[in-house]
């Protein structure tokens, strides 16, 4: 799979959800880093928990649901998990992370090192679903026709999360905005100015070749 260089970041997710525990420190490889960033994630190495020293795979691409939490590592394991085919979907509840930060390291490229470790059980790993096209329509309609209406966090601004990053934790508004006001909202329907780009089927695709 042709792999995206991806340059969100994505934060950490609070309670049973992060990747780690909530304290920081730079000694716990499982301490949670505050903020991460997608293109060191992708390319990380894949372990199985039972035996941490031997790699079975790489990260191919992170998976993110409504609300911008995780919700799934796509994994090559070279045909060794799933049903079929080298990439696999495995589950948040199925994976920690472990951090490496190295302060000599460049920024961007070598500075931080994750790996991955998948805690499963044999029948588990035989049964995590294979990525493909199909797979990802059907698990995209059947969580969309889950949600209905509601909004996520892809369609608000200043209303989920942590906050803007950089924020002090109160909401940012632009200058001549008041508090209380709709960021960059026209008649109910967010706007920044722009046409507000989509994610069509070929992008879909795209993702696939």
């Amino acid at each position: 799979m042709q792999k995206r260089a991806l340059t969100i970041a994505v934060a950490a997710i609070a309670g049973g959800l992060a990747f780690g525990t909530q304290a920081v420190a730079q000694d716990d490889p499982q301490a949670a880093q505050g903020l991460y960033s997608a293109n060191d994630i992708i390319g990380a190495d894949v372990y199985h928990a039972d035996d941490p020293d031997e790699e079975v795979g790489n990260v191919e691409n992170i998976l993110l649901d409504d609300e911008g939490q995780v919700s799934a590592l796509i994994v090559n394991a070279g045909g060794l998990w799933g049903m079929g085919g080298d990439d696999v979907v495995v589950g948040i509840e199925h994976f920690t992370m472990e951090t490496d930060r190295n302060d000599d390291g460049i920024f961007g490229q070598d500075q931080v090192t994750h790996r991955i470790l998948v805690d499963a059980t044999e029948d588990e790993l035989e049964n995590f679903p294979e990525y493909d096209e199909q797979w990802f329509d059907d698990e995209r309609d059947r969580r969309a026709d889950e949600r209905g209406d509601q909004e996520g966090a892809w369609q608000t601004t200043g209303t989920t999360g942590t906050g803007a990053v950089g924020d002090d934790g109160d909401t940012a508004f632009r200058d001549g905005e008041a508090d209380g006001d709709t960021v960059g909202a026209t008649d109910g329907v967010n706007d920044n100015g722009d046409d507000d780009a989509e994610y069509t089927d070929e992008d879909v695709v795209d993702d696939f070749d």
